[in-house]
């Protein structure tokens, strides 16, 4: 398998590792055929300018990932953990490294997006790999002279790079988490947007030159992280019969209204309400599926009008609440 790609939102490479693979990618989630490999590929975005990729497969065939370059700086980071079968070979403009010796690697490597860069796994090898693409635009907003100038200087290091970033013992914790989420779990796959911020924020504090500050010392404080949890237990909490005032949920964050908003939109990528009510409506999605009739599903979740909860519903999934007690019934049967 080759696939020969230049560096976009994560979201739209899976969409064209689908068109490459001809495999149908679902909610960003790609599941290997038999013929390639097993287990999965997941993308998704923090906003339009930060956006990550999950790699988690044992490969079948031999594949070669060749990003050519996009003539912008964009910023690479992979926290790689793989096995290799029988050796890698990478390519990095003119420079090049076959390792057959080094089975087990795990390693953070660094790149920018105007350079050249292909990789191959022999079939056999496992790879499980977190990808985070920071776009020229992120670069900009985050970053400012004298720290885009140590970046550079850091990814022009290219291959030699390889081995001065070993994965620690607390970044390779933050890793575990990530890939334990539930990804077929909207309100985990939410959570998991959290998980990539920290790890992002940490291997910055931590790698990286002391020189290397971000602009406003950080993308969101760890106060402001652990405040937002606490807004997101209070909303997907199955007591929460309706949603909170904002001047409620302001004063348990301990933030102005307008800054808890900005800062859920930031982590959690929906509004609070919206939030809010795509977990009620996940609920009462679990209870159809289980056998609970609309009507009482509605009502369960906080809907005393059936046919606000059908538009709802509908909106949300593309089909009736209707619809789905249909289905789920035959299967049940």
């Amino acid at each position: 398998m080759y696939i020969r790609f230049k560096q976009k939102n994560f979201k739209t490479w899976i969409q064209e590792l689908s068109q490459e693979t001809g495999i149908k990618a679902k909610n960003n989630l790609l599941t290997l055929s038999d013929t390639i490999g097993s287990g999965y590929c997941f993308a998704d975005s923090i906003d339009r300018t930060f956006s990550y990729v999950m790699m988690n497969v044992e490969l079948n065939d031999d594949c070669t990932l060749h990003r050519v370059s996009n003539n912008q700086m964009g910023l690479l980071i992979f926290f790689n953990q793989t096995q290799i079968s029988d050796y890698i070979r990478l390519r990095h403009k003119k420079d090049s490294l076959t390792d057959s010796l080094n089975k087990k690697r795990s390693n953070i490597f660094v790149s920018s997006t105007n350079t050249e860069l292909e990789v191959n796994y022999r079939a056999g090898s496992k790879l499980k790999r977190l990808g985070i693409y920071l776009s020229p635009q992120w670069i900009a907003d985050h970053f400012d002279a004298n720290t885009k100038l140590q970046v550079e200087l850091l990814t022009s290091q290219g291959l030699e790079l390889i081995e001065k970033l070993p994965i620690n013992q607390e970044i390779q914790e933050k890793l575990n988490r990530i890939f334990d989420t539930q990804l077929g779990s909207e309100p985990d796959r939410l959570a998991l947007k959290s998980r990539i911020i920290l790890l992002l924020e940490y291997f910055f504090s931590t790698y990286l030159n002391e020189s290397l500050v971000i602009k406003n010392k950080k993308i969101i404080p760890d106060e402001d992280i652990t405040r937002l949890r606490n807004i997101e237990a209070l909303l997907v909490n199955e007591e929460t019969e309706k949603f909170p005032s904002i001047i409620k949920l302001a004063r348990i964050a301990q933030m102005s209204s307008t800054k808890l908003k900005q800062r859920f939109k930031q982590v959690y990528g929906y509004r609070l309400y919206e939030f809010y009510n795509k977990q009620r409506l996940e609920k009462a999605r679990e209870l159809i599926t289980q056998g609970v009739s609309p009507k009482e599903a509605g009502y369960t979740i906080g809907f005393s009008d059936v046919s606000n909860f059908t538009k709802a519903f509908k909106k949300e999934y593309g089909f009736t609440p209707g619809t789905l007690f249909e289905k789920s019934a035959k299967t049940l049967q």
